[in-house]
């Protein structure tokens, strides 16, 4: 018998993988770690989710029985101790902690209120004599017991878990409410969760079940993007303590991606701790009200903190209407600044509430009133970084688990034995950042090998012969690609120039015209009014196209300064990484803009002179935001493949020319895959079944209908992959949905994406997604929302994501890399 067999018997080890000498890597099932969710019913736990939280019951089962930290009913501090020395925070402290969150949720006038994880019961003492019904819930026997025993009127605690709102206890309990609870409170509760699939379950059927207009309050929340801090302040070099942290962190990201995905019309307000002492409960928490289905509010005006003079509260006070001031430093981070405390003192009386900046924790804002806190979840939109304690967990667990078979089963155990969990969800924040730089690594690995010439020329691919020990790359640093930015700018002032000259022709200065004249003008083919709409808006932006009262447009002065925009385009497309025919592709496009308006030349013609449409699509494949892009996604999808069963199932959408396909197969090295290749046109699969051959399965597939219903296998998929295909959706979000539906537990979306309008692709490449007549144009139903726009901006495609049930879990490249410049990104998201 190999160790192998008694181990891949049990069911949480889907794997086992020799490593080094003797040793053993075992990796946990998928299921083992997932949370199932349908609305109206119970979630359905993985057995290692079970663990975690049967963990944390009996830890507080035993904490509140015995007793120790009661100080009188309502301020029962059991188990309330600070981090650093494990000492009782002190009494007074935590007494504000609790009058401020009750404050909170009384602000928003609750009658009929669910409590989840009501603990020793501090919030109830303080918030029953204000409501109609209370009923709470918690895992502790001891606590529930205790508390019905209290007798209070209209008071009522089961012993369930925070998923359990659908089960028939809760369900029970609530129908004494008489009607739904219009408020559903969870403090410092989410911090035992699991993972953020559990959370998600639990909020979407808190949200679900909370009346209209009802709150959500998410209370004493842990910042992940403060875990760092916090440890670093404790003890220098702590990570790996951060790493190890027994908690769930997150931040308004992923709450935003959580609430997003719930399915009714949300409002988030992120409230800063504003306690007086200066504690970990007032540094590194913050708390969150999800407003359901609530009326509507006039928009707050927002200023900024630095903007406002020497006195910006007093300037404040004096603005009329709703209002949000911005980047407020906070003094526990920026000493001689305001905290939060002090700014809660400065709005007595005004109805203003302290904030939490969701983009910095270590900022602040101010809402007056309080009202104007509240921000639609798109706001909030991005890539999350929690700390998921369920992956530190489940490896110990699963080292105990191969222990204990290996001695049942007489085996000897090896003196190195590890164990992982699969990729995507339930992993803590220092892992994440890792496997976000190793993947940024392999991209600028791959920019070393074609990159040899220096700044200012084209990538070329560097034979593999070429490349000896003493010449192995080192990656492409940030300071090696400082010409990006320059190169892009003249991208886009070459294509403003042209596109200006254009309207100048028939709307010149000071002889304003409609569009529709405009149009008319230039004979504009009906299906390409879109794009001249867009230029249009565009230009007028821009400053070189100025639009009067009346909507008429003429262009304004042109720049007469030379400049030789041919060699200008050349020299841009060379340091991007475009070859030479795609440089003479934009220059004799912007030169017959006339032309391609009046259908008389089609673009395709122009970018596929010779007609070889394959080699013609491969032109740019080598540039330098592919190439950085397609490696990091062949690293993440080598790095799924290892810690999967048998063969990672691949789905690519759109595969086109085979420049991703290329990047994932090279990734995935000798790994079994089964690689289901799949685009709307049968010529792409067929291409590529001649250059790839029986590695890989071809499908037709159209993200622009059900994906199912086309004969894709639901929860079929490890990962898909979509590489820029999801600009050409009619509407993102319905096509994200359908994505959705292909992914296994666990699995993993990969998107490239353009996250900005370049405007030299606007005035070239946008006639090939002029839709045919009759068919909807791109975008006309989501966040582009019929403005002409192809490509959704960096906030909106987390946020598409996010509605869609698919929580974004990294972006690549970072925002202050040069690497930006082309604004092409990478986005992992995982399915909630």
């Amino acid at each position: 018998m190999t160790p192998h067999e008694p181990l891949l018997a049990h069911p949480w080890i889907a794997r086992v993988d020799p490593a080094g000498t003797g040793g053993l890597v075992v990796t946990a099932d998928p299921a083992a770690t997932a949370v199932r969710h349908e609305p109206g019913r119970l979630p359905v736990l993985g057995d290692l989710v079970a663990e975690h939280l049967e963990h944390w019951g009996e830890v507080y089962d035993w904490t509140y029985s015995s007793g120790e930290g009661a100080h009188r009913p309502d301020l029962d501090l059991s188990g309330w101790r600070a981090t650093g020395t494990g000492r009782p925070l002190p009494a007074d402290h935590m007494a504000e902690w609790a009058d401020r969150t009750a404050e909170l949720v009384l602000r928003h006038q609750p009658s009929r209120l669910l409590e989840l994880g009501c603990g020793t019961g501090m919030l109830l003492h303080r918030l029953h004599p204000h409501l109609k019904g209370y009923v709470g819930t918690d895992l502790s026997e001891h606590v529930v017991t205790r508390l019905n025993g209290l007798g209070l009127d209209g008071v009522t605690v089961v012993r369930a878990a925070a998923h359990e709102i659908n089960g028939g206890t809760v369900r029970a309990a609530l129908a004494r409410l008489g009607e739904r609870p219009d408020c559903v409170l969870l403090n410092s509760v989410t911090q035992c969760f699991p993972s953020v699939e559990y959370l998600a379950a639990v909020l979407h059927d808190a949200i679900g079940l909370v009346a209209p207009a009802g709150t959500v309050v998410v209370g004493d929340v842990r910042h992940s993007g403060l875990l760092d801090e916090h440890y670093r302040r404790l003890e220098p070099g702590a990570a790996d303590r951060a790493a190890a942290d027994t908690e769930l962190l997150f931040d308004p990201a992923t709450l935003a991606a959580v609430a997003a995905s719930a399915g009714r019309r949300l409002t988030v307000s992120l409230f800063a701790k504003t306690l007086t002492a200066d504690t970990e409960l007032t540094r590194y928490r913050f708390d969150a009200v999800l407003h359901v289905e609530p009326p509507q509010s006039p928009p707050a005006a927002i200023r900024r903190w630095d903007e406002l003079g020497p006195d910006p509260m007093a300037a404040l006070a004096r603005q009329g209407g709703p209002v949000r001031l911005t980047g407020v430093p906070n003094g526990l981070f920026e000493p001689g600044a305001p905290t939060g405390a002090s700014l809660r003192a400065a709005l007595a009386g005004t109805g203003g509430a302290v904030l939490l900046d969701p983009d910095d924790p270590m900022r602040l804002q101010v809402a007056i009133p309080a009202a104007a806190a509240a921000t639609p979840p798109d706001a909030l939109a991005g890539v999350g970084r929690p700390h998921e304690p369920l992956g530190a967990f489940a490896r110990a667990r699963l080292s105990e688990v191969a222990r204990r078979e290996l001695r049942r089963a007489g085996l000897p155990i090896p003196e190195h034995l590890t164990a992982r969990i699969p990729s995507g969800p339930g992993h803590d924040a220092v892992s994440v950042a890792r496997e976000a730089a190793d993947a940024d690594r392999a991209g600028r690995l791959a920019l070393a090998r074609v990159m040899p010439a220096g700044r200012g020329r084209a990538p070329e691919p560097v034979p593999d012969s070429a490349l000896t020990d003493s010449r192995t790359p080192e990656p492409v640093p940030d300071s090696a690609l400082t010409h990006l930015p320059h190169a892009v700018r003249r991208f886009d002032e070459i294509a403003l120039r042209a596109l200006t000259r254009l309207i100048a022709g028939v709307a010149p200065a000071g002889r304003p015209r409609t569009a529709g004249q405009i149009m008319a003008a230039l004979g504009v083919a009906s299906r390409h009014e879109w794009i001249v709409r867009r230029w249009l808006q565009v230009l007028t932006t821009e400053g070189t196209v100025r639009r009067d009262p009346g909507g008429r447009f003429d262009a304004a002065a042109l720049d007469t300064a030379a400049s030789d925009d041919a060699a200008g385009l050349d020299r841009a497309c060379a340091e991007l990484g475009y070859p030479e025919q795609m440089a003479i592709f934009y220059r004799t496009a912007l030169s017959r803009l006339p032309g391609l308006l009046r259908d008389e030349i089609m673009a395709q013609a122009l970018l596929f002179p010779d007609g070889d449409l394959l080699t013609s699509l491969s032109k740019d494949q080598n540039n330098v935001s592919n190439t950085y892009l397609n490696a990091a996604m062949g690293h993440l999808v080598a790095r799924a493949a290892a810690t999967r069963t048998g063969p990672l199932r691949v789905v690519e959408l759109g595969g086109g020319a085979g420049g991703s396909t290329a990047a994932a197969l090279d990734g995935l090295g000798g790994a079994p895959a089964d690689y289901l290749f799949t685009d709307v046109s049968r010529f792409f699969t067929m291409s590529a079944e001649d250059r790839f051959g029986d590695r890989l399965r071809y499908a037709l597939l159209d993200i622009n209908a059900d994906l199912v219903a086309q004969g894709a296998v639901r929860g079929g998929a490890d990962v898909v992959i979509a590489a820029n295909v999801l600009h050409c959706a009619r509407h993102a979000g319905r096509s994200l949905r359908w994505i959705r539906e292909l992914l296994a537990p666990g699995g993993l979306l990969v998107v490239t994406e353009a996250i900005r309008e370049h405007y030299l692709v606007l005035a070239t490449m946008q006639f090939l997604l002029s839709a045919r007549e009759g068919e909807p144009q791109l975008g006309a139903g989501d966040r582009r929302g019929g403005t002409g726009r192809v490509f959704l901006t960096g906030r909106e495609l987390p946020a598409e994501l996010a509605e869609a049930g698919l929580r974004p879990i990294l972006e690549l490249p970072r925002a202050e890399s040069p690497l930006a410049a082309p604004a092409q990104h990478l986005f992992v998201a995982t399915r909630l």
